[in-house]
């Protein structure tokens, strides 16, 4: 069990990472290959993914524990998006922090490579930094499609939720093994063990949906903002046989739209949907004709996001009622 327990400050101070962080990602993933008690999205992405881990990838394995734990050093604070200023973090951690971590752990005598790692040595911090690129490109990357879409579907529930229950009931609502008590969010883990008492204190909580995980994972360190990984909601995301709103939208227009259930930039939308820049650009820029979806820029960056009548098509797809606000919008097939 997982007890959180918020101050009046924190509940102000619960946030999301705008999309998947690549470490966490390696990190939930890696361990979810070896994770009996998956959700079944995991197992269906496992069954696929398991065929394409390669031998350079077992650094990132050694430090996976039987019991699905890792080190907290593995999913470090990164300021930068990306996979390679990710990595980089990675591998500057300290030599002290990794024995700090892995030595109560390690029997006496320990391969070339953990002790390498322990030492701080540069071949080590190789290794480990290119278990978790080839992880990413052979591994994740196939299936980044579907777990951004996962990822962004999961956080449109949490906004909607707080949008119109505010925090209650999006802390309430965030998986039927979590409960919110105010201040004490609970949660109930497979398995029965010592509870974990977070004590926020005015830190503030993040929130981590993932789609490798059937059971609550938290992170907690002395100055840095806790972390609660939770699993994301199940969803159908398969389109029907019989797509209406494919049909009408053509098929990567509509998949743009779905997409956008979480806002996203053009990039991250780019990624979501396996389609380049420029093609995102174009489906952005037609959907927002109609009346679909709304940007606006924030630093230089364009922030897509669906309006109140994207969504009421997303709900009602087969009946593509648009609603009379869009009825004079003209909607344009992609050929």
């Amino acid at each position: 069990m997982i007890r959180i327990h918020f101050t009046a400050a924190d509940l102000g101070r619960v946030v999301f990472p705008v999309e998947p962080e690549p470490l966490w990602e390696a990190a939930l993933a890696a361990r979810g290959l070896g994770d009996r008690a998956i959700p079944p999205a995991a197992r269906r992405w496992r069954r696929v993914a398991g065929p394409r881990v390669r031998p350079s990838m077992r650094p990132l394995f050694k430090l996976i524990a039987p019991g699905g734990q890792f080190p907290d050093f593995l999913t470090p604070v990164v300021e930068a998006p990306g996979l390679e200023p990710a990595v980089e973090v990675l591998c500057d951690t300290p030599a002290e922090v990794v024995r700090d971590q892995l030595g109560p752990w390690l029997p006496a005598q320990v391969e070339l490579f953990m002790e390498g790692l322990l030492a701080g040595r540069a071949g080590s911090r190789r290794a480990l930094g290119n278990a978790v690129r080839d992880f990413h490109r052979q591994v994740l990357t196939p299936s980044g499609g579907e777990l951004e879409r996962r990822y962004g579907a999961d956080l449109a529930l949490r906004s909607r939720a707080l949008l119109h229950g505010g925090a209650d009931a999006m802390l309430g609502g965030l998986h039927p093994d979590i409960t919110w008590a105010d201040p004490v969010l609970t949660s109930y883990g497979l398995s029965t063990g010592p509870t974990l008492d977070i004590q926020l204190d005015g830190r503030g909580l993040q929130l981590y949906p993932s789609a490798f995980t059937a059971e609550c994972l938290a992170l907690d360190l002395p100055g840095r903002r806790p972390v609660l990984v939770y699993p994301c909601a199940d969803l159908e995301l398969d389109e029907p046989d019989s797509d209406a709103l494919a049909d009408l939208l053509g098929r990567t227009r509509a998949t743009v739209l779905r997409s956008l259930l979480a806002s996203a930039s053009t990039t991250q939308l780019a990624r979501r949907c396996e389609i380049s820049l420029a093609s995102t650009s174009d489906h952005t820029r037609i959907l927002r004709a109609a009346g679909l979806i709304t940007t606006h820029r924030a630093g230089g960056t364009a922030l897509h996001s669906l309006t109140p009548t994207g969504h009421r098509l997303l709900q009602t797809p087969n009946r593509l009622n648009l609603g009379a606000d869009a009825e004079n919008r003209r909607i344009t097939p992609r050929r």
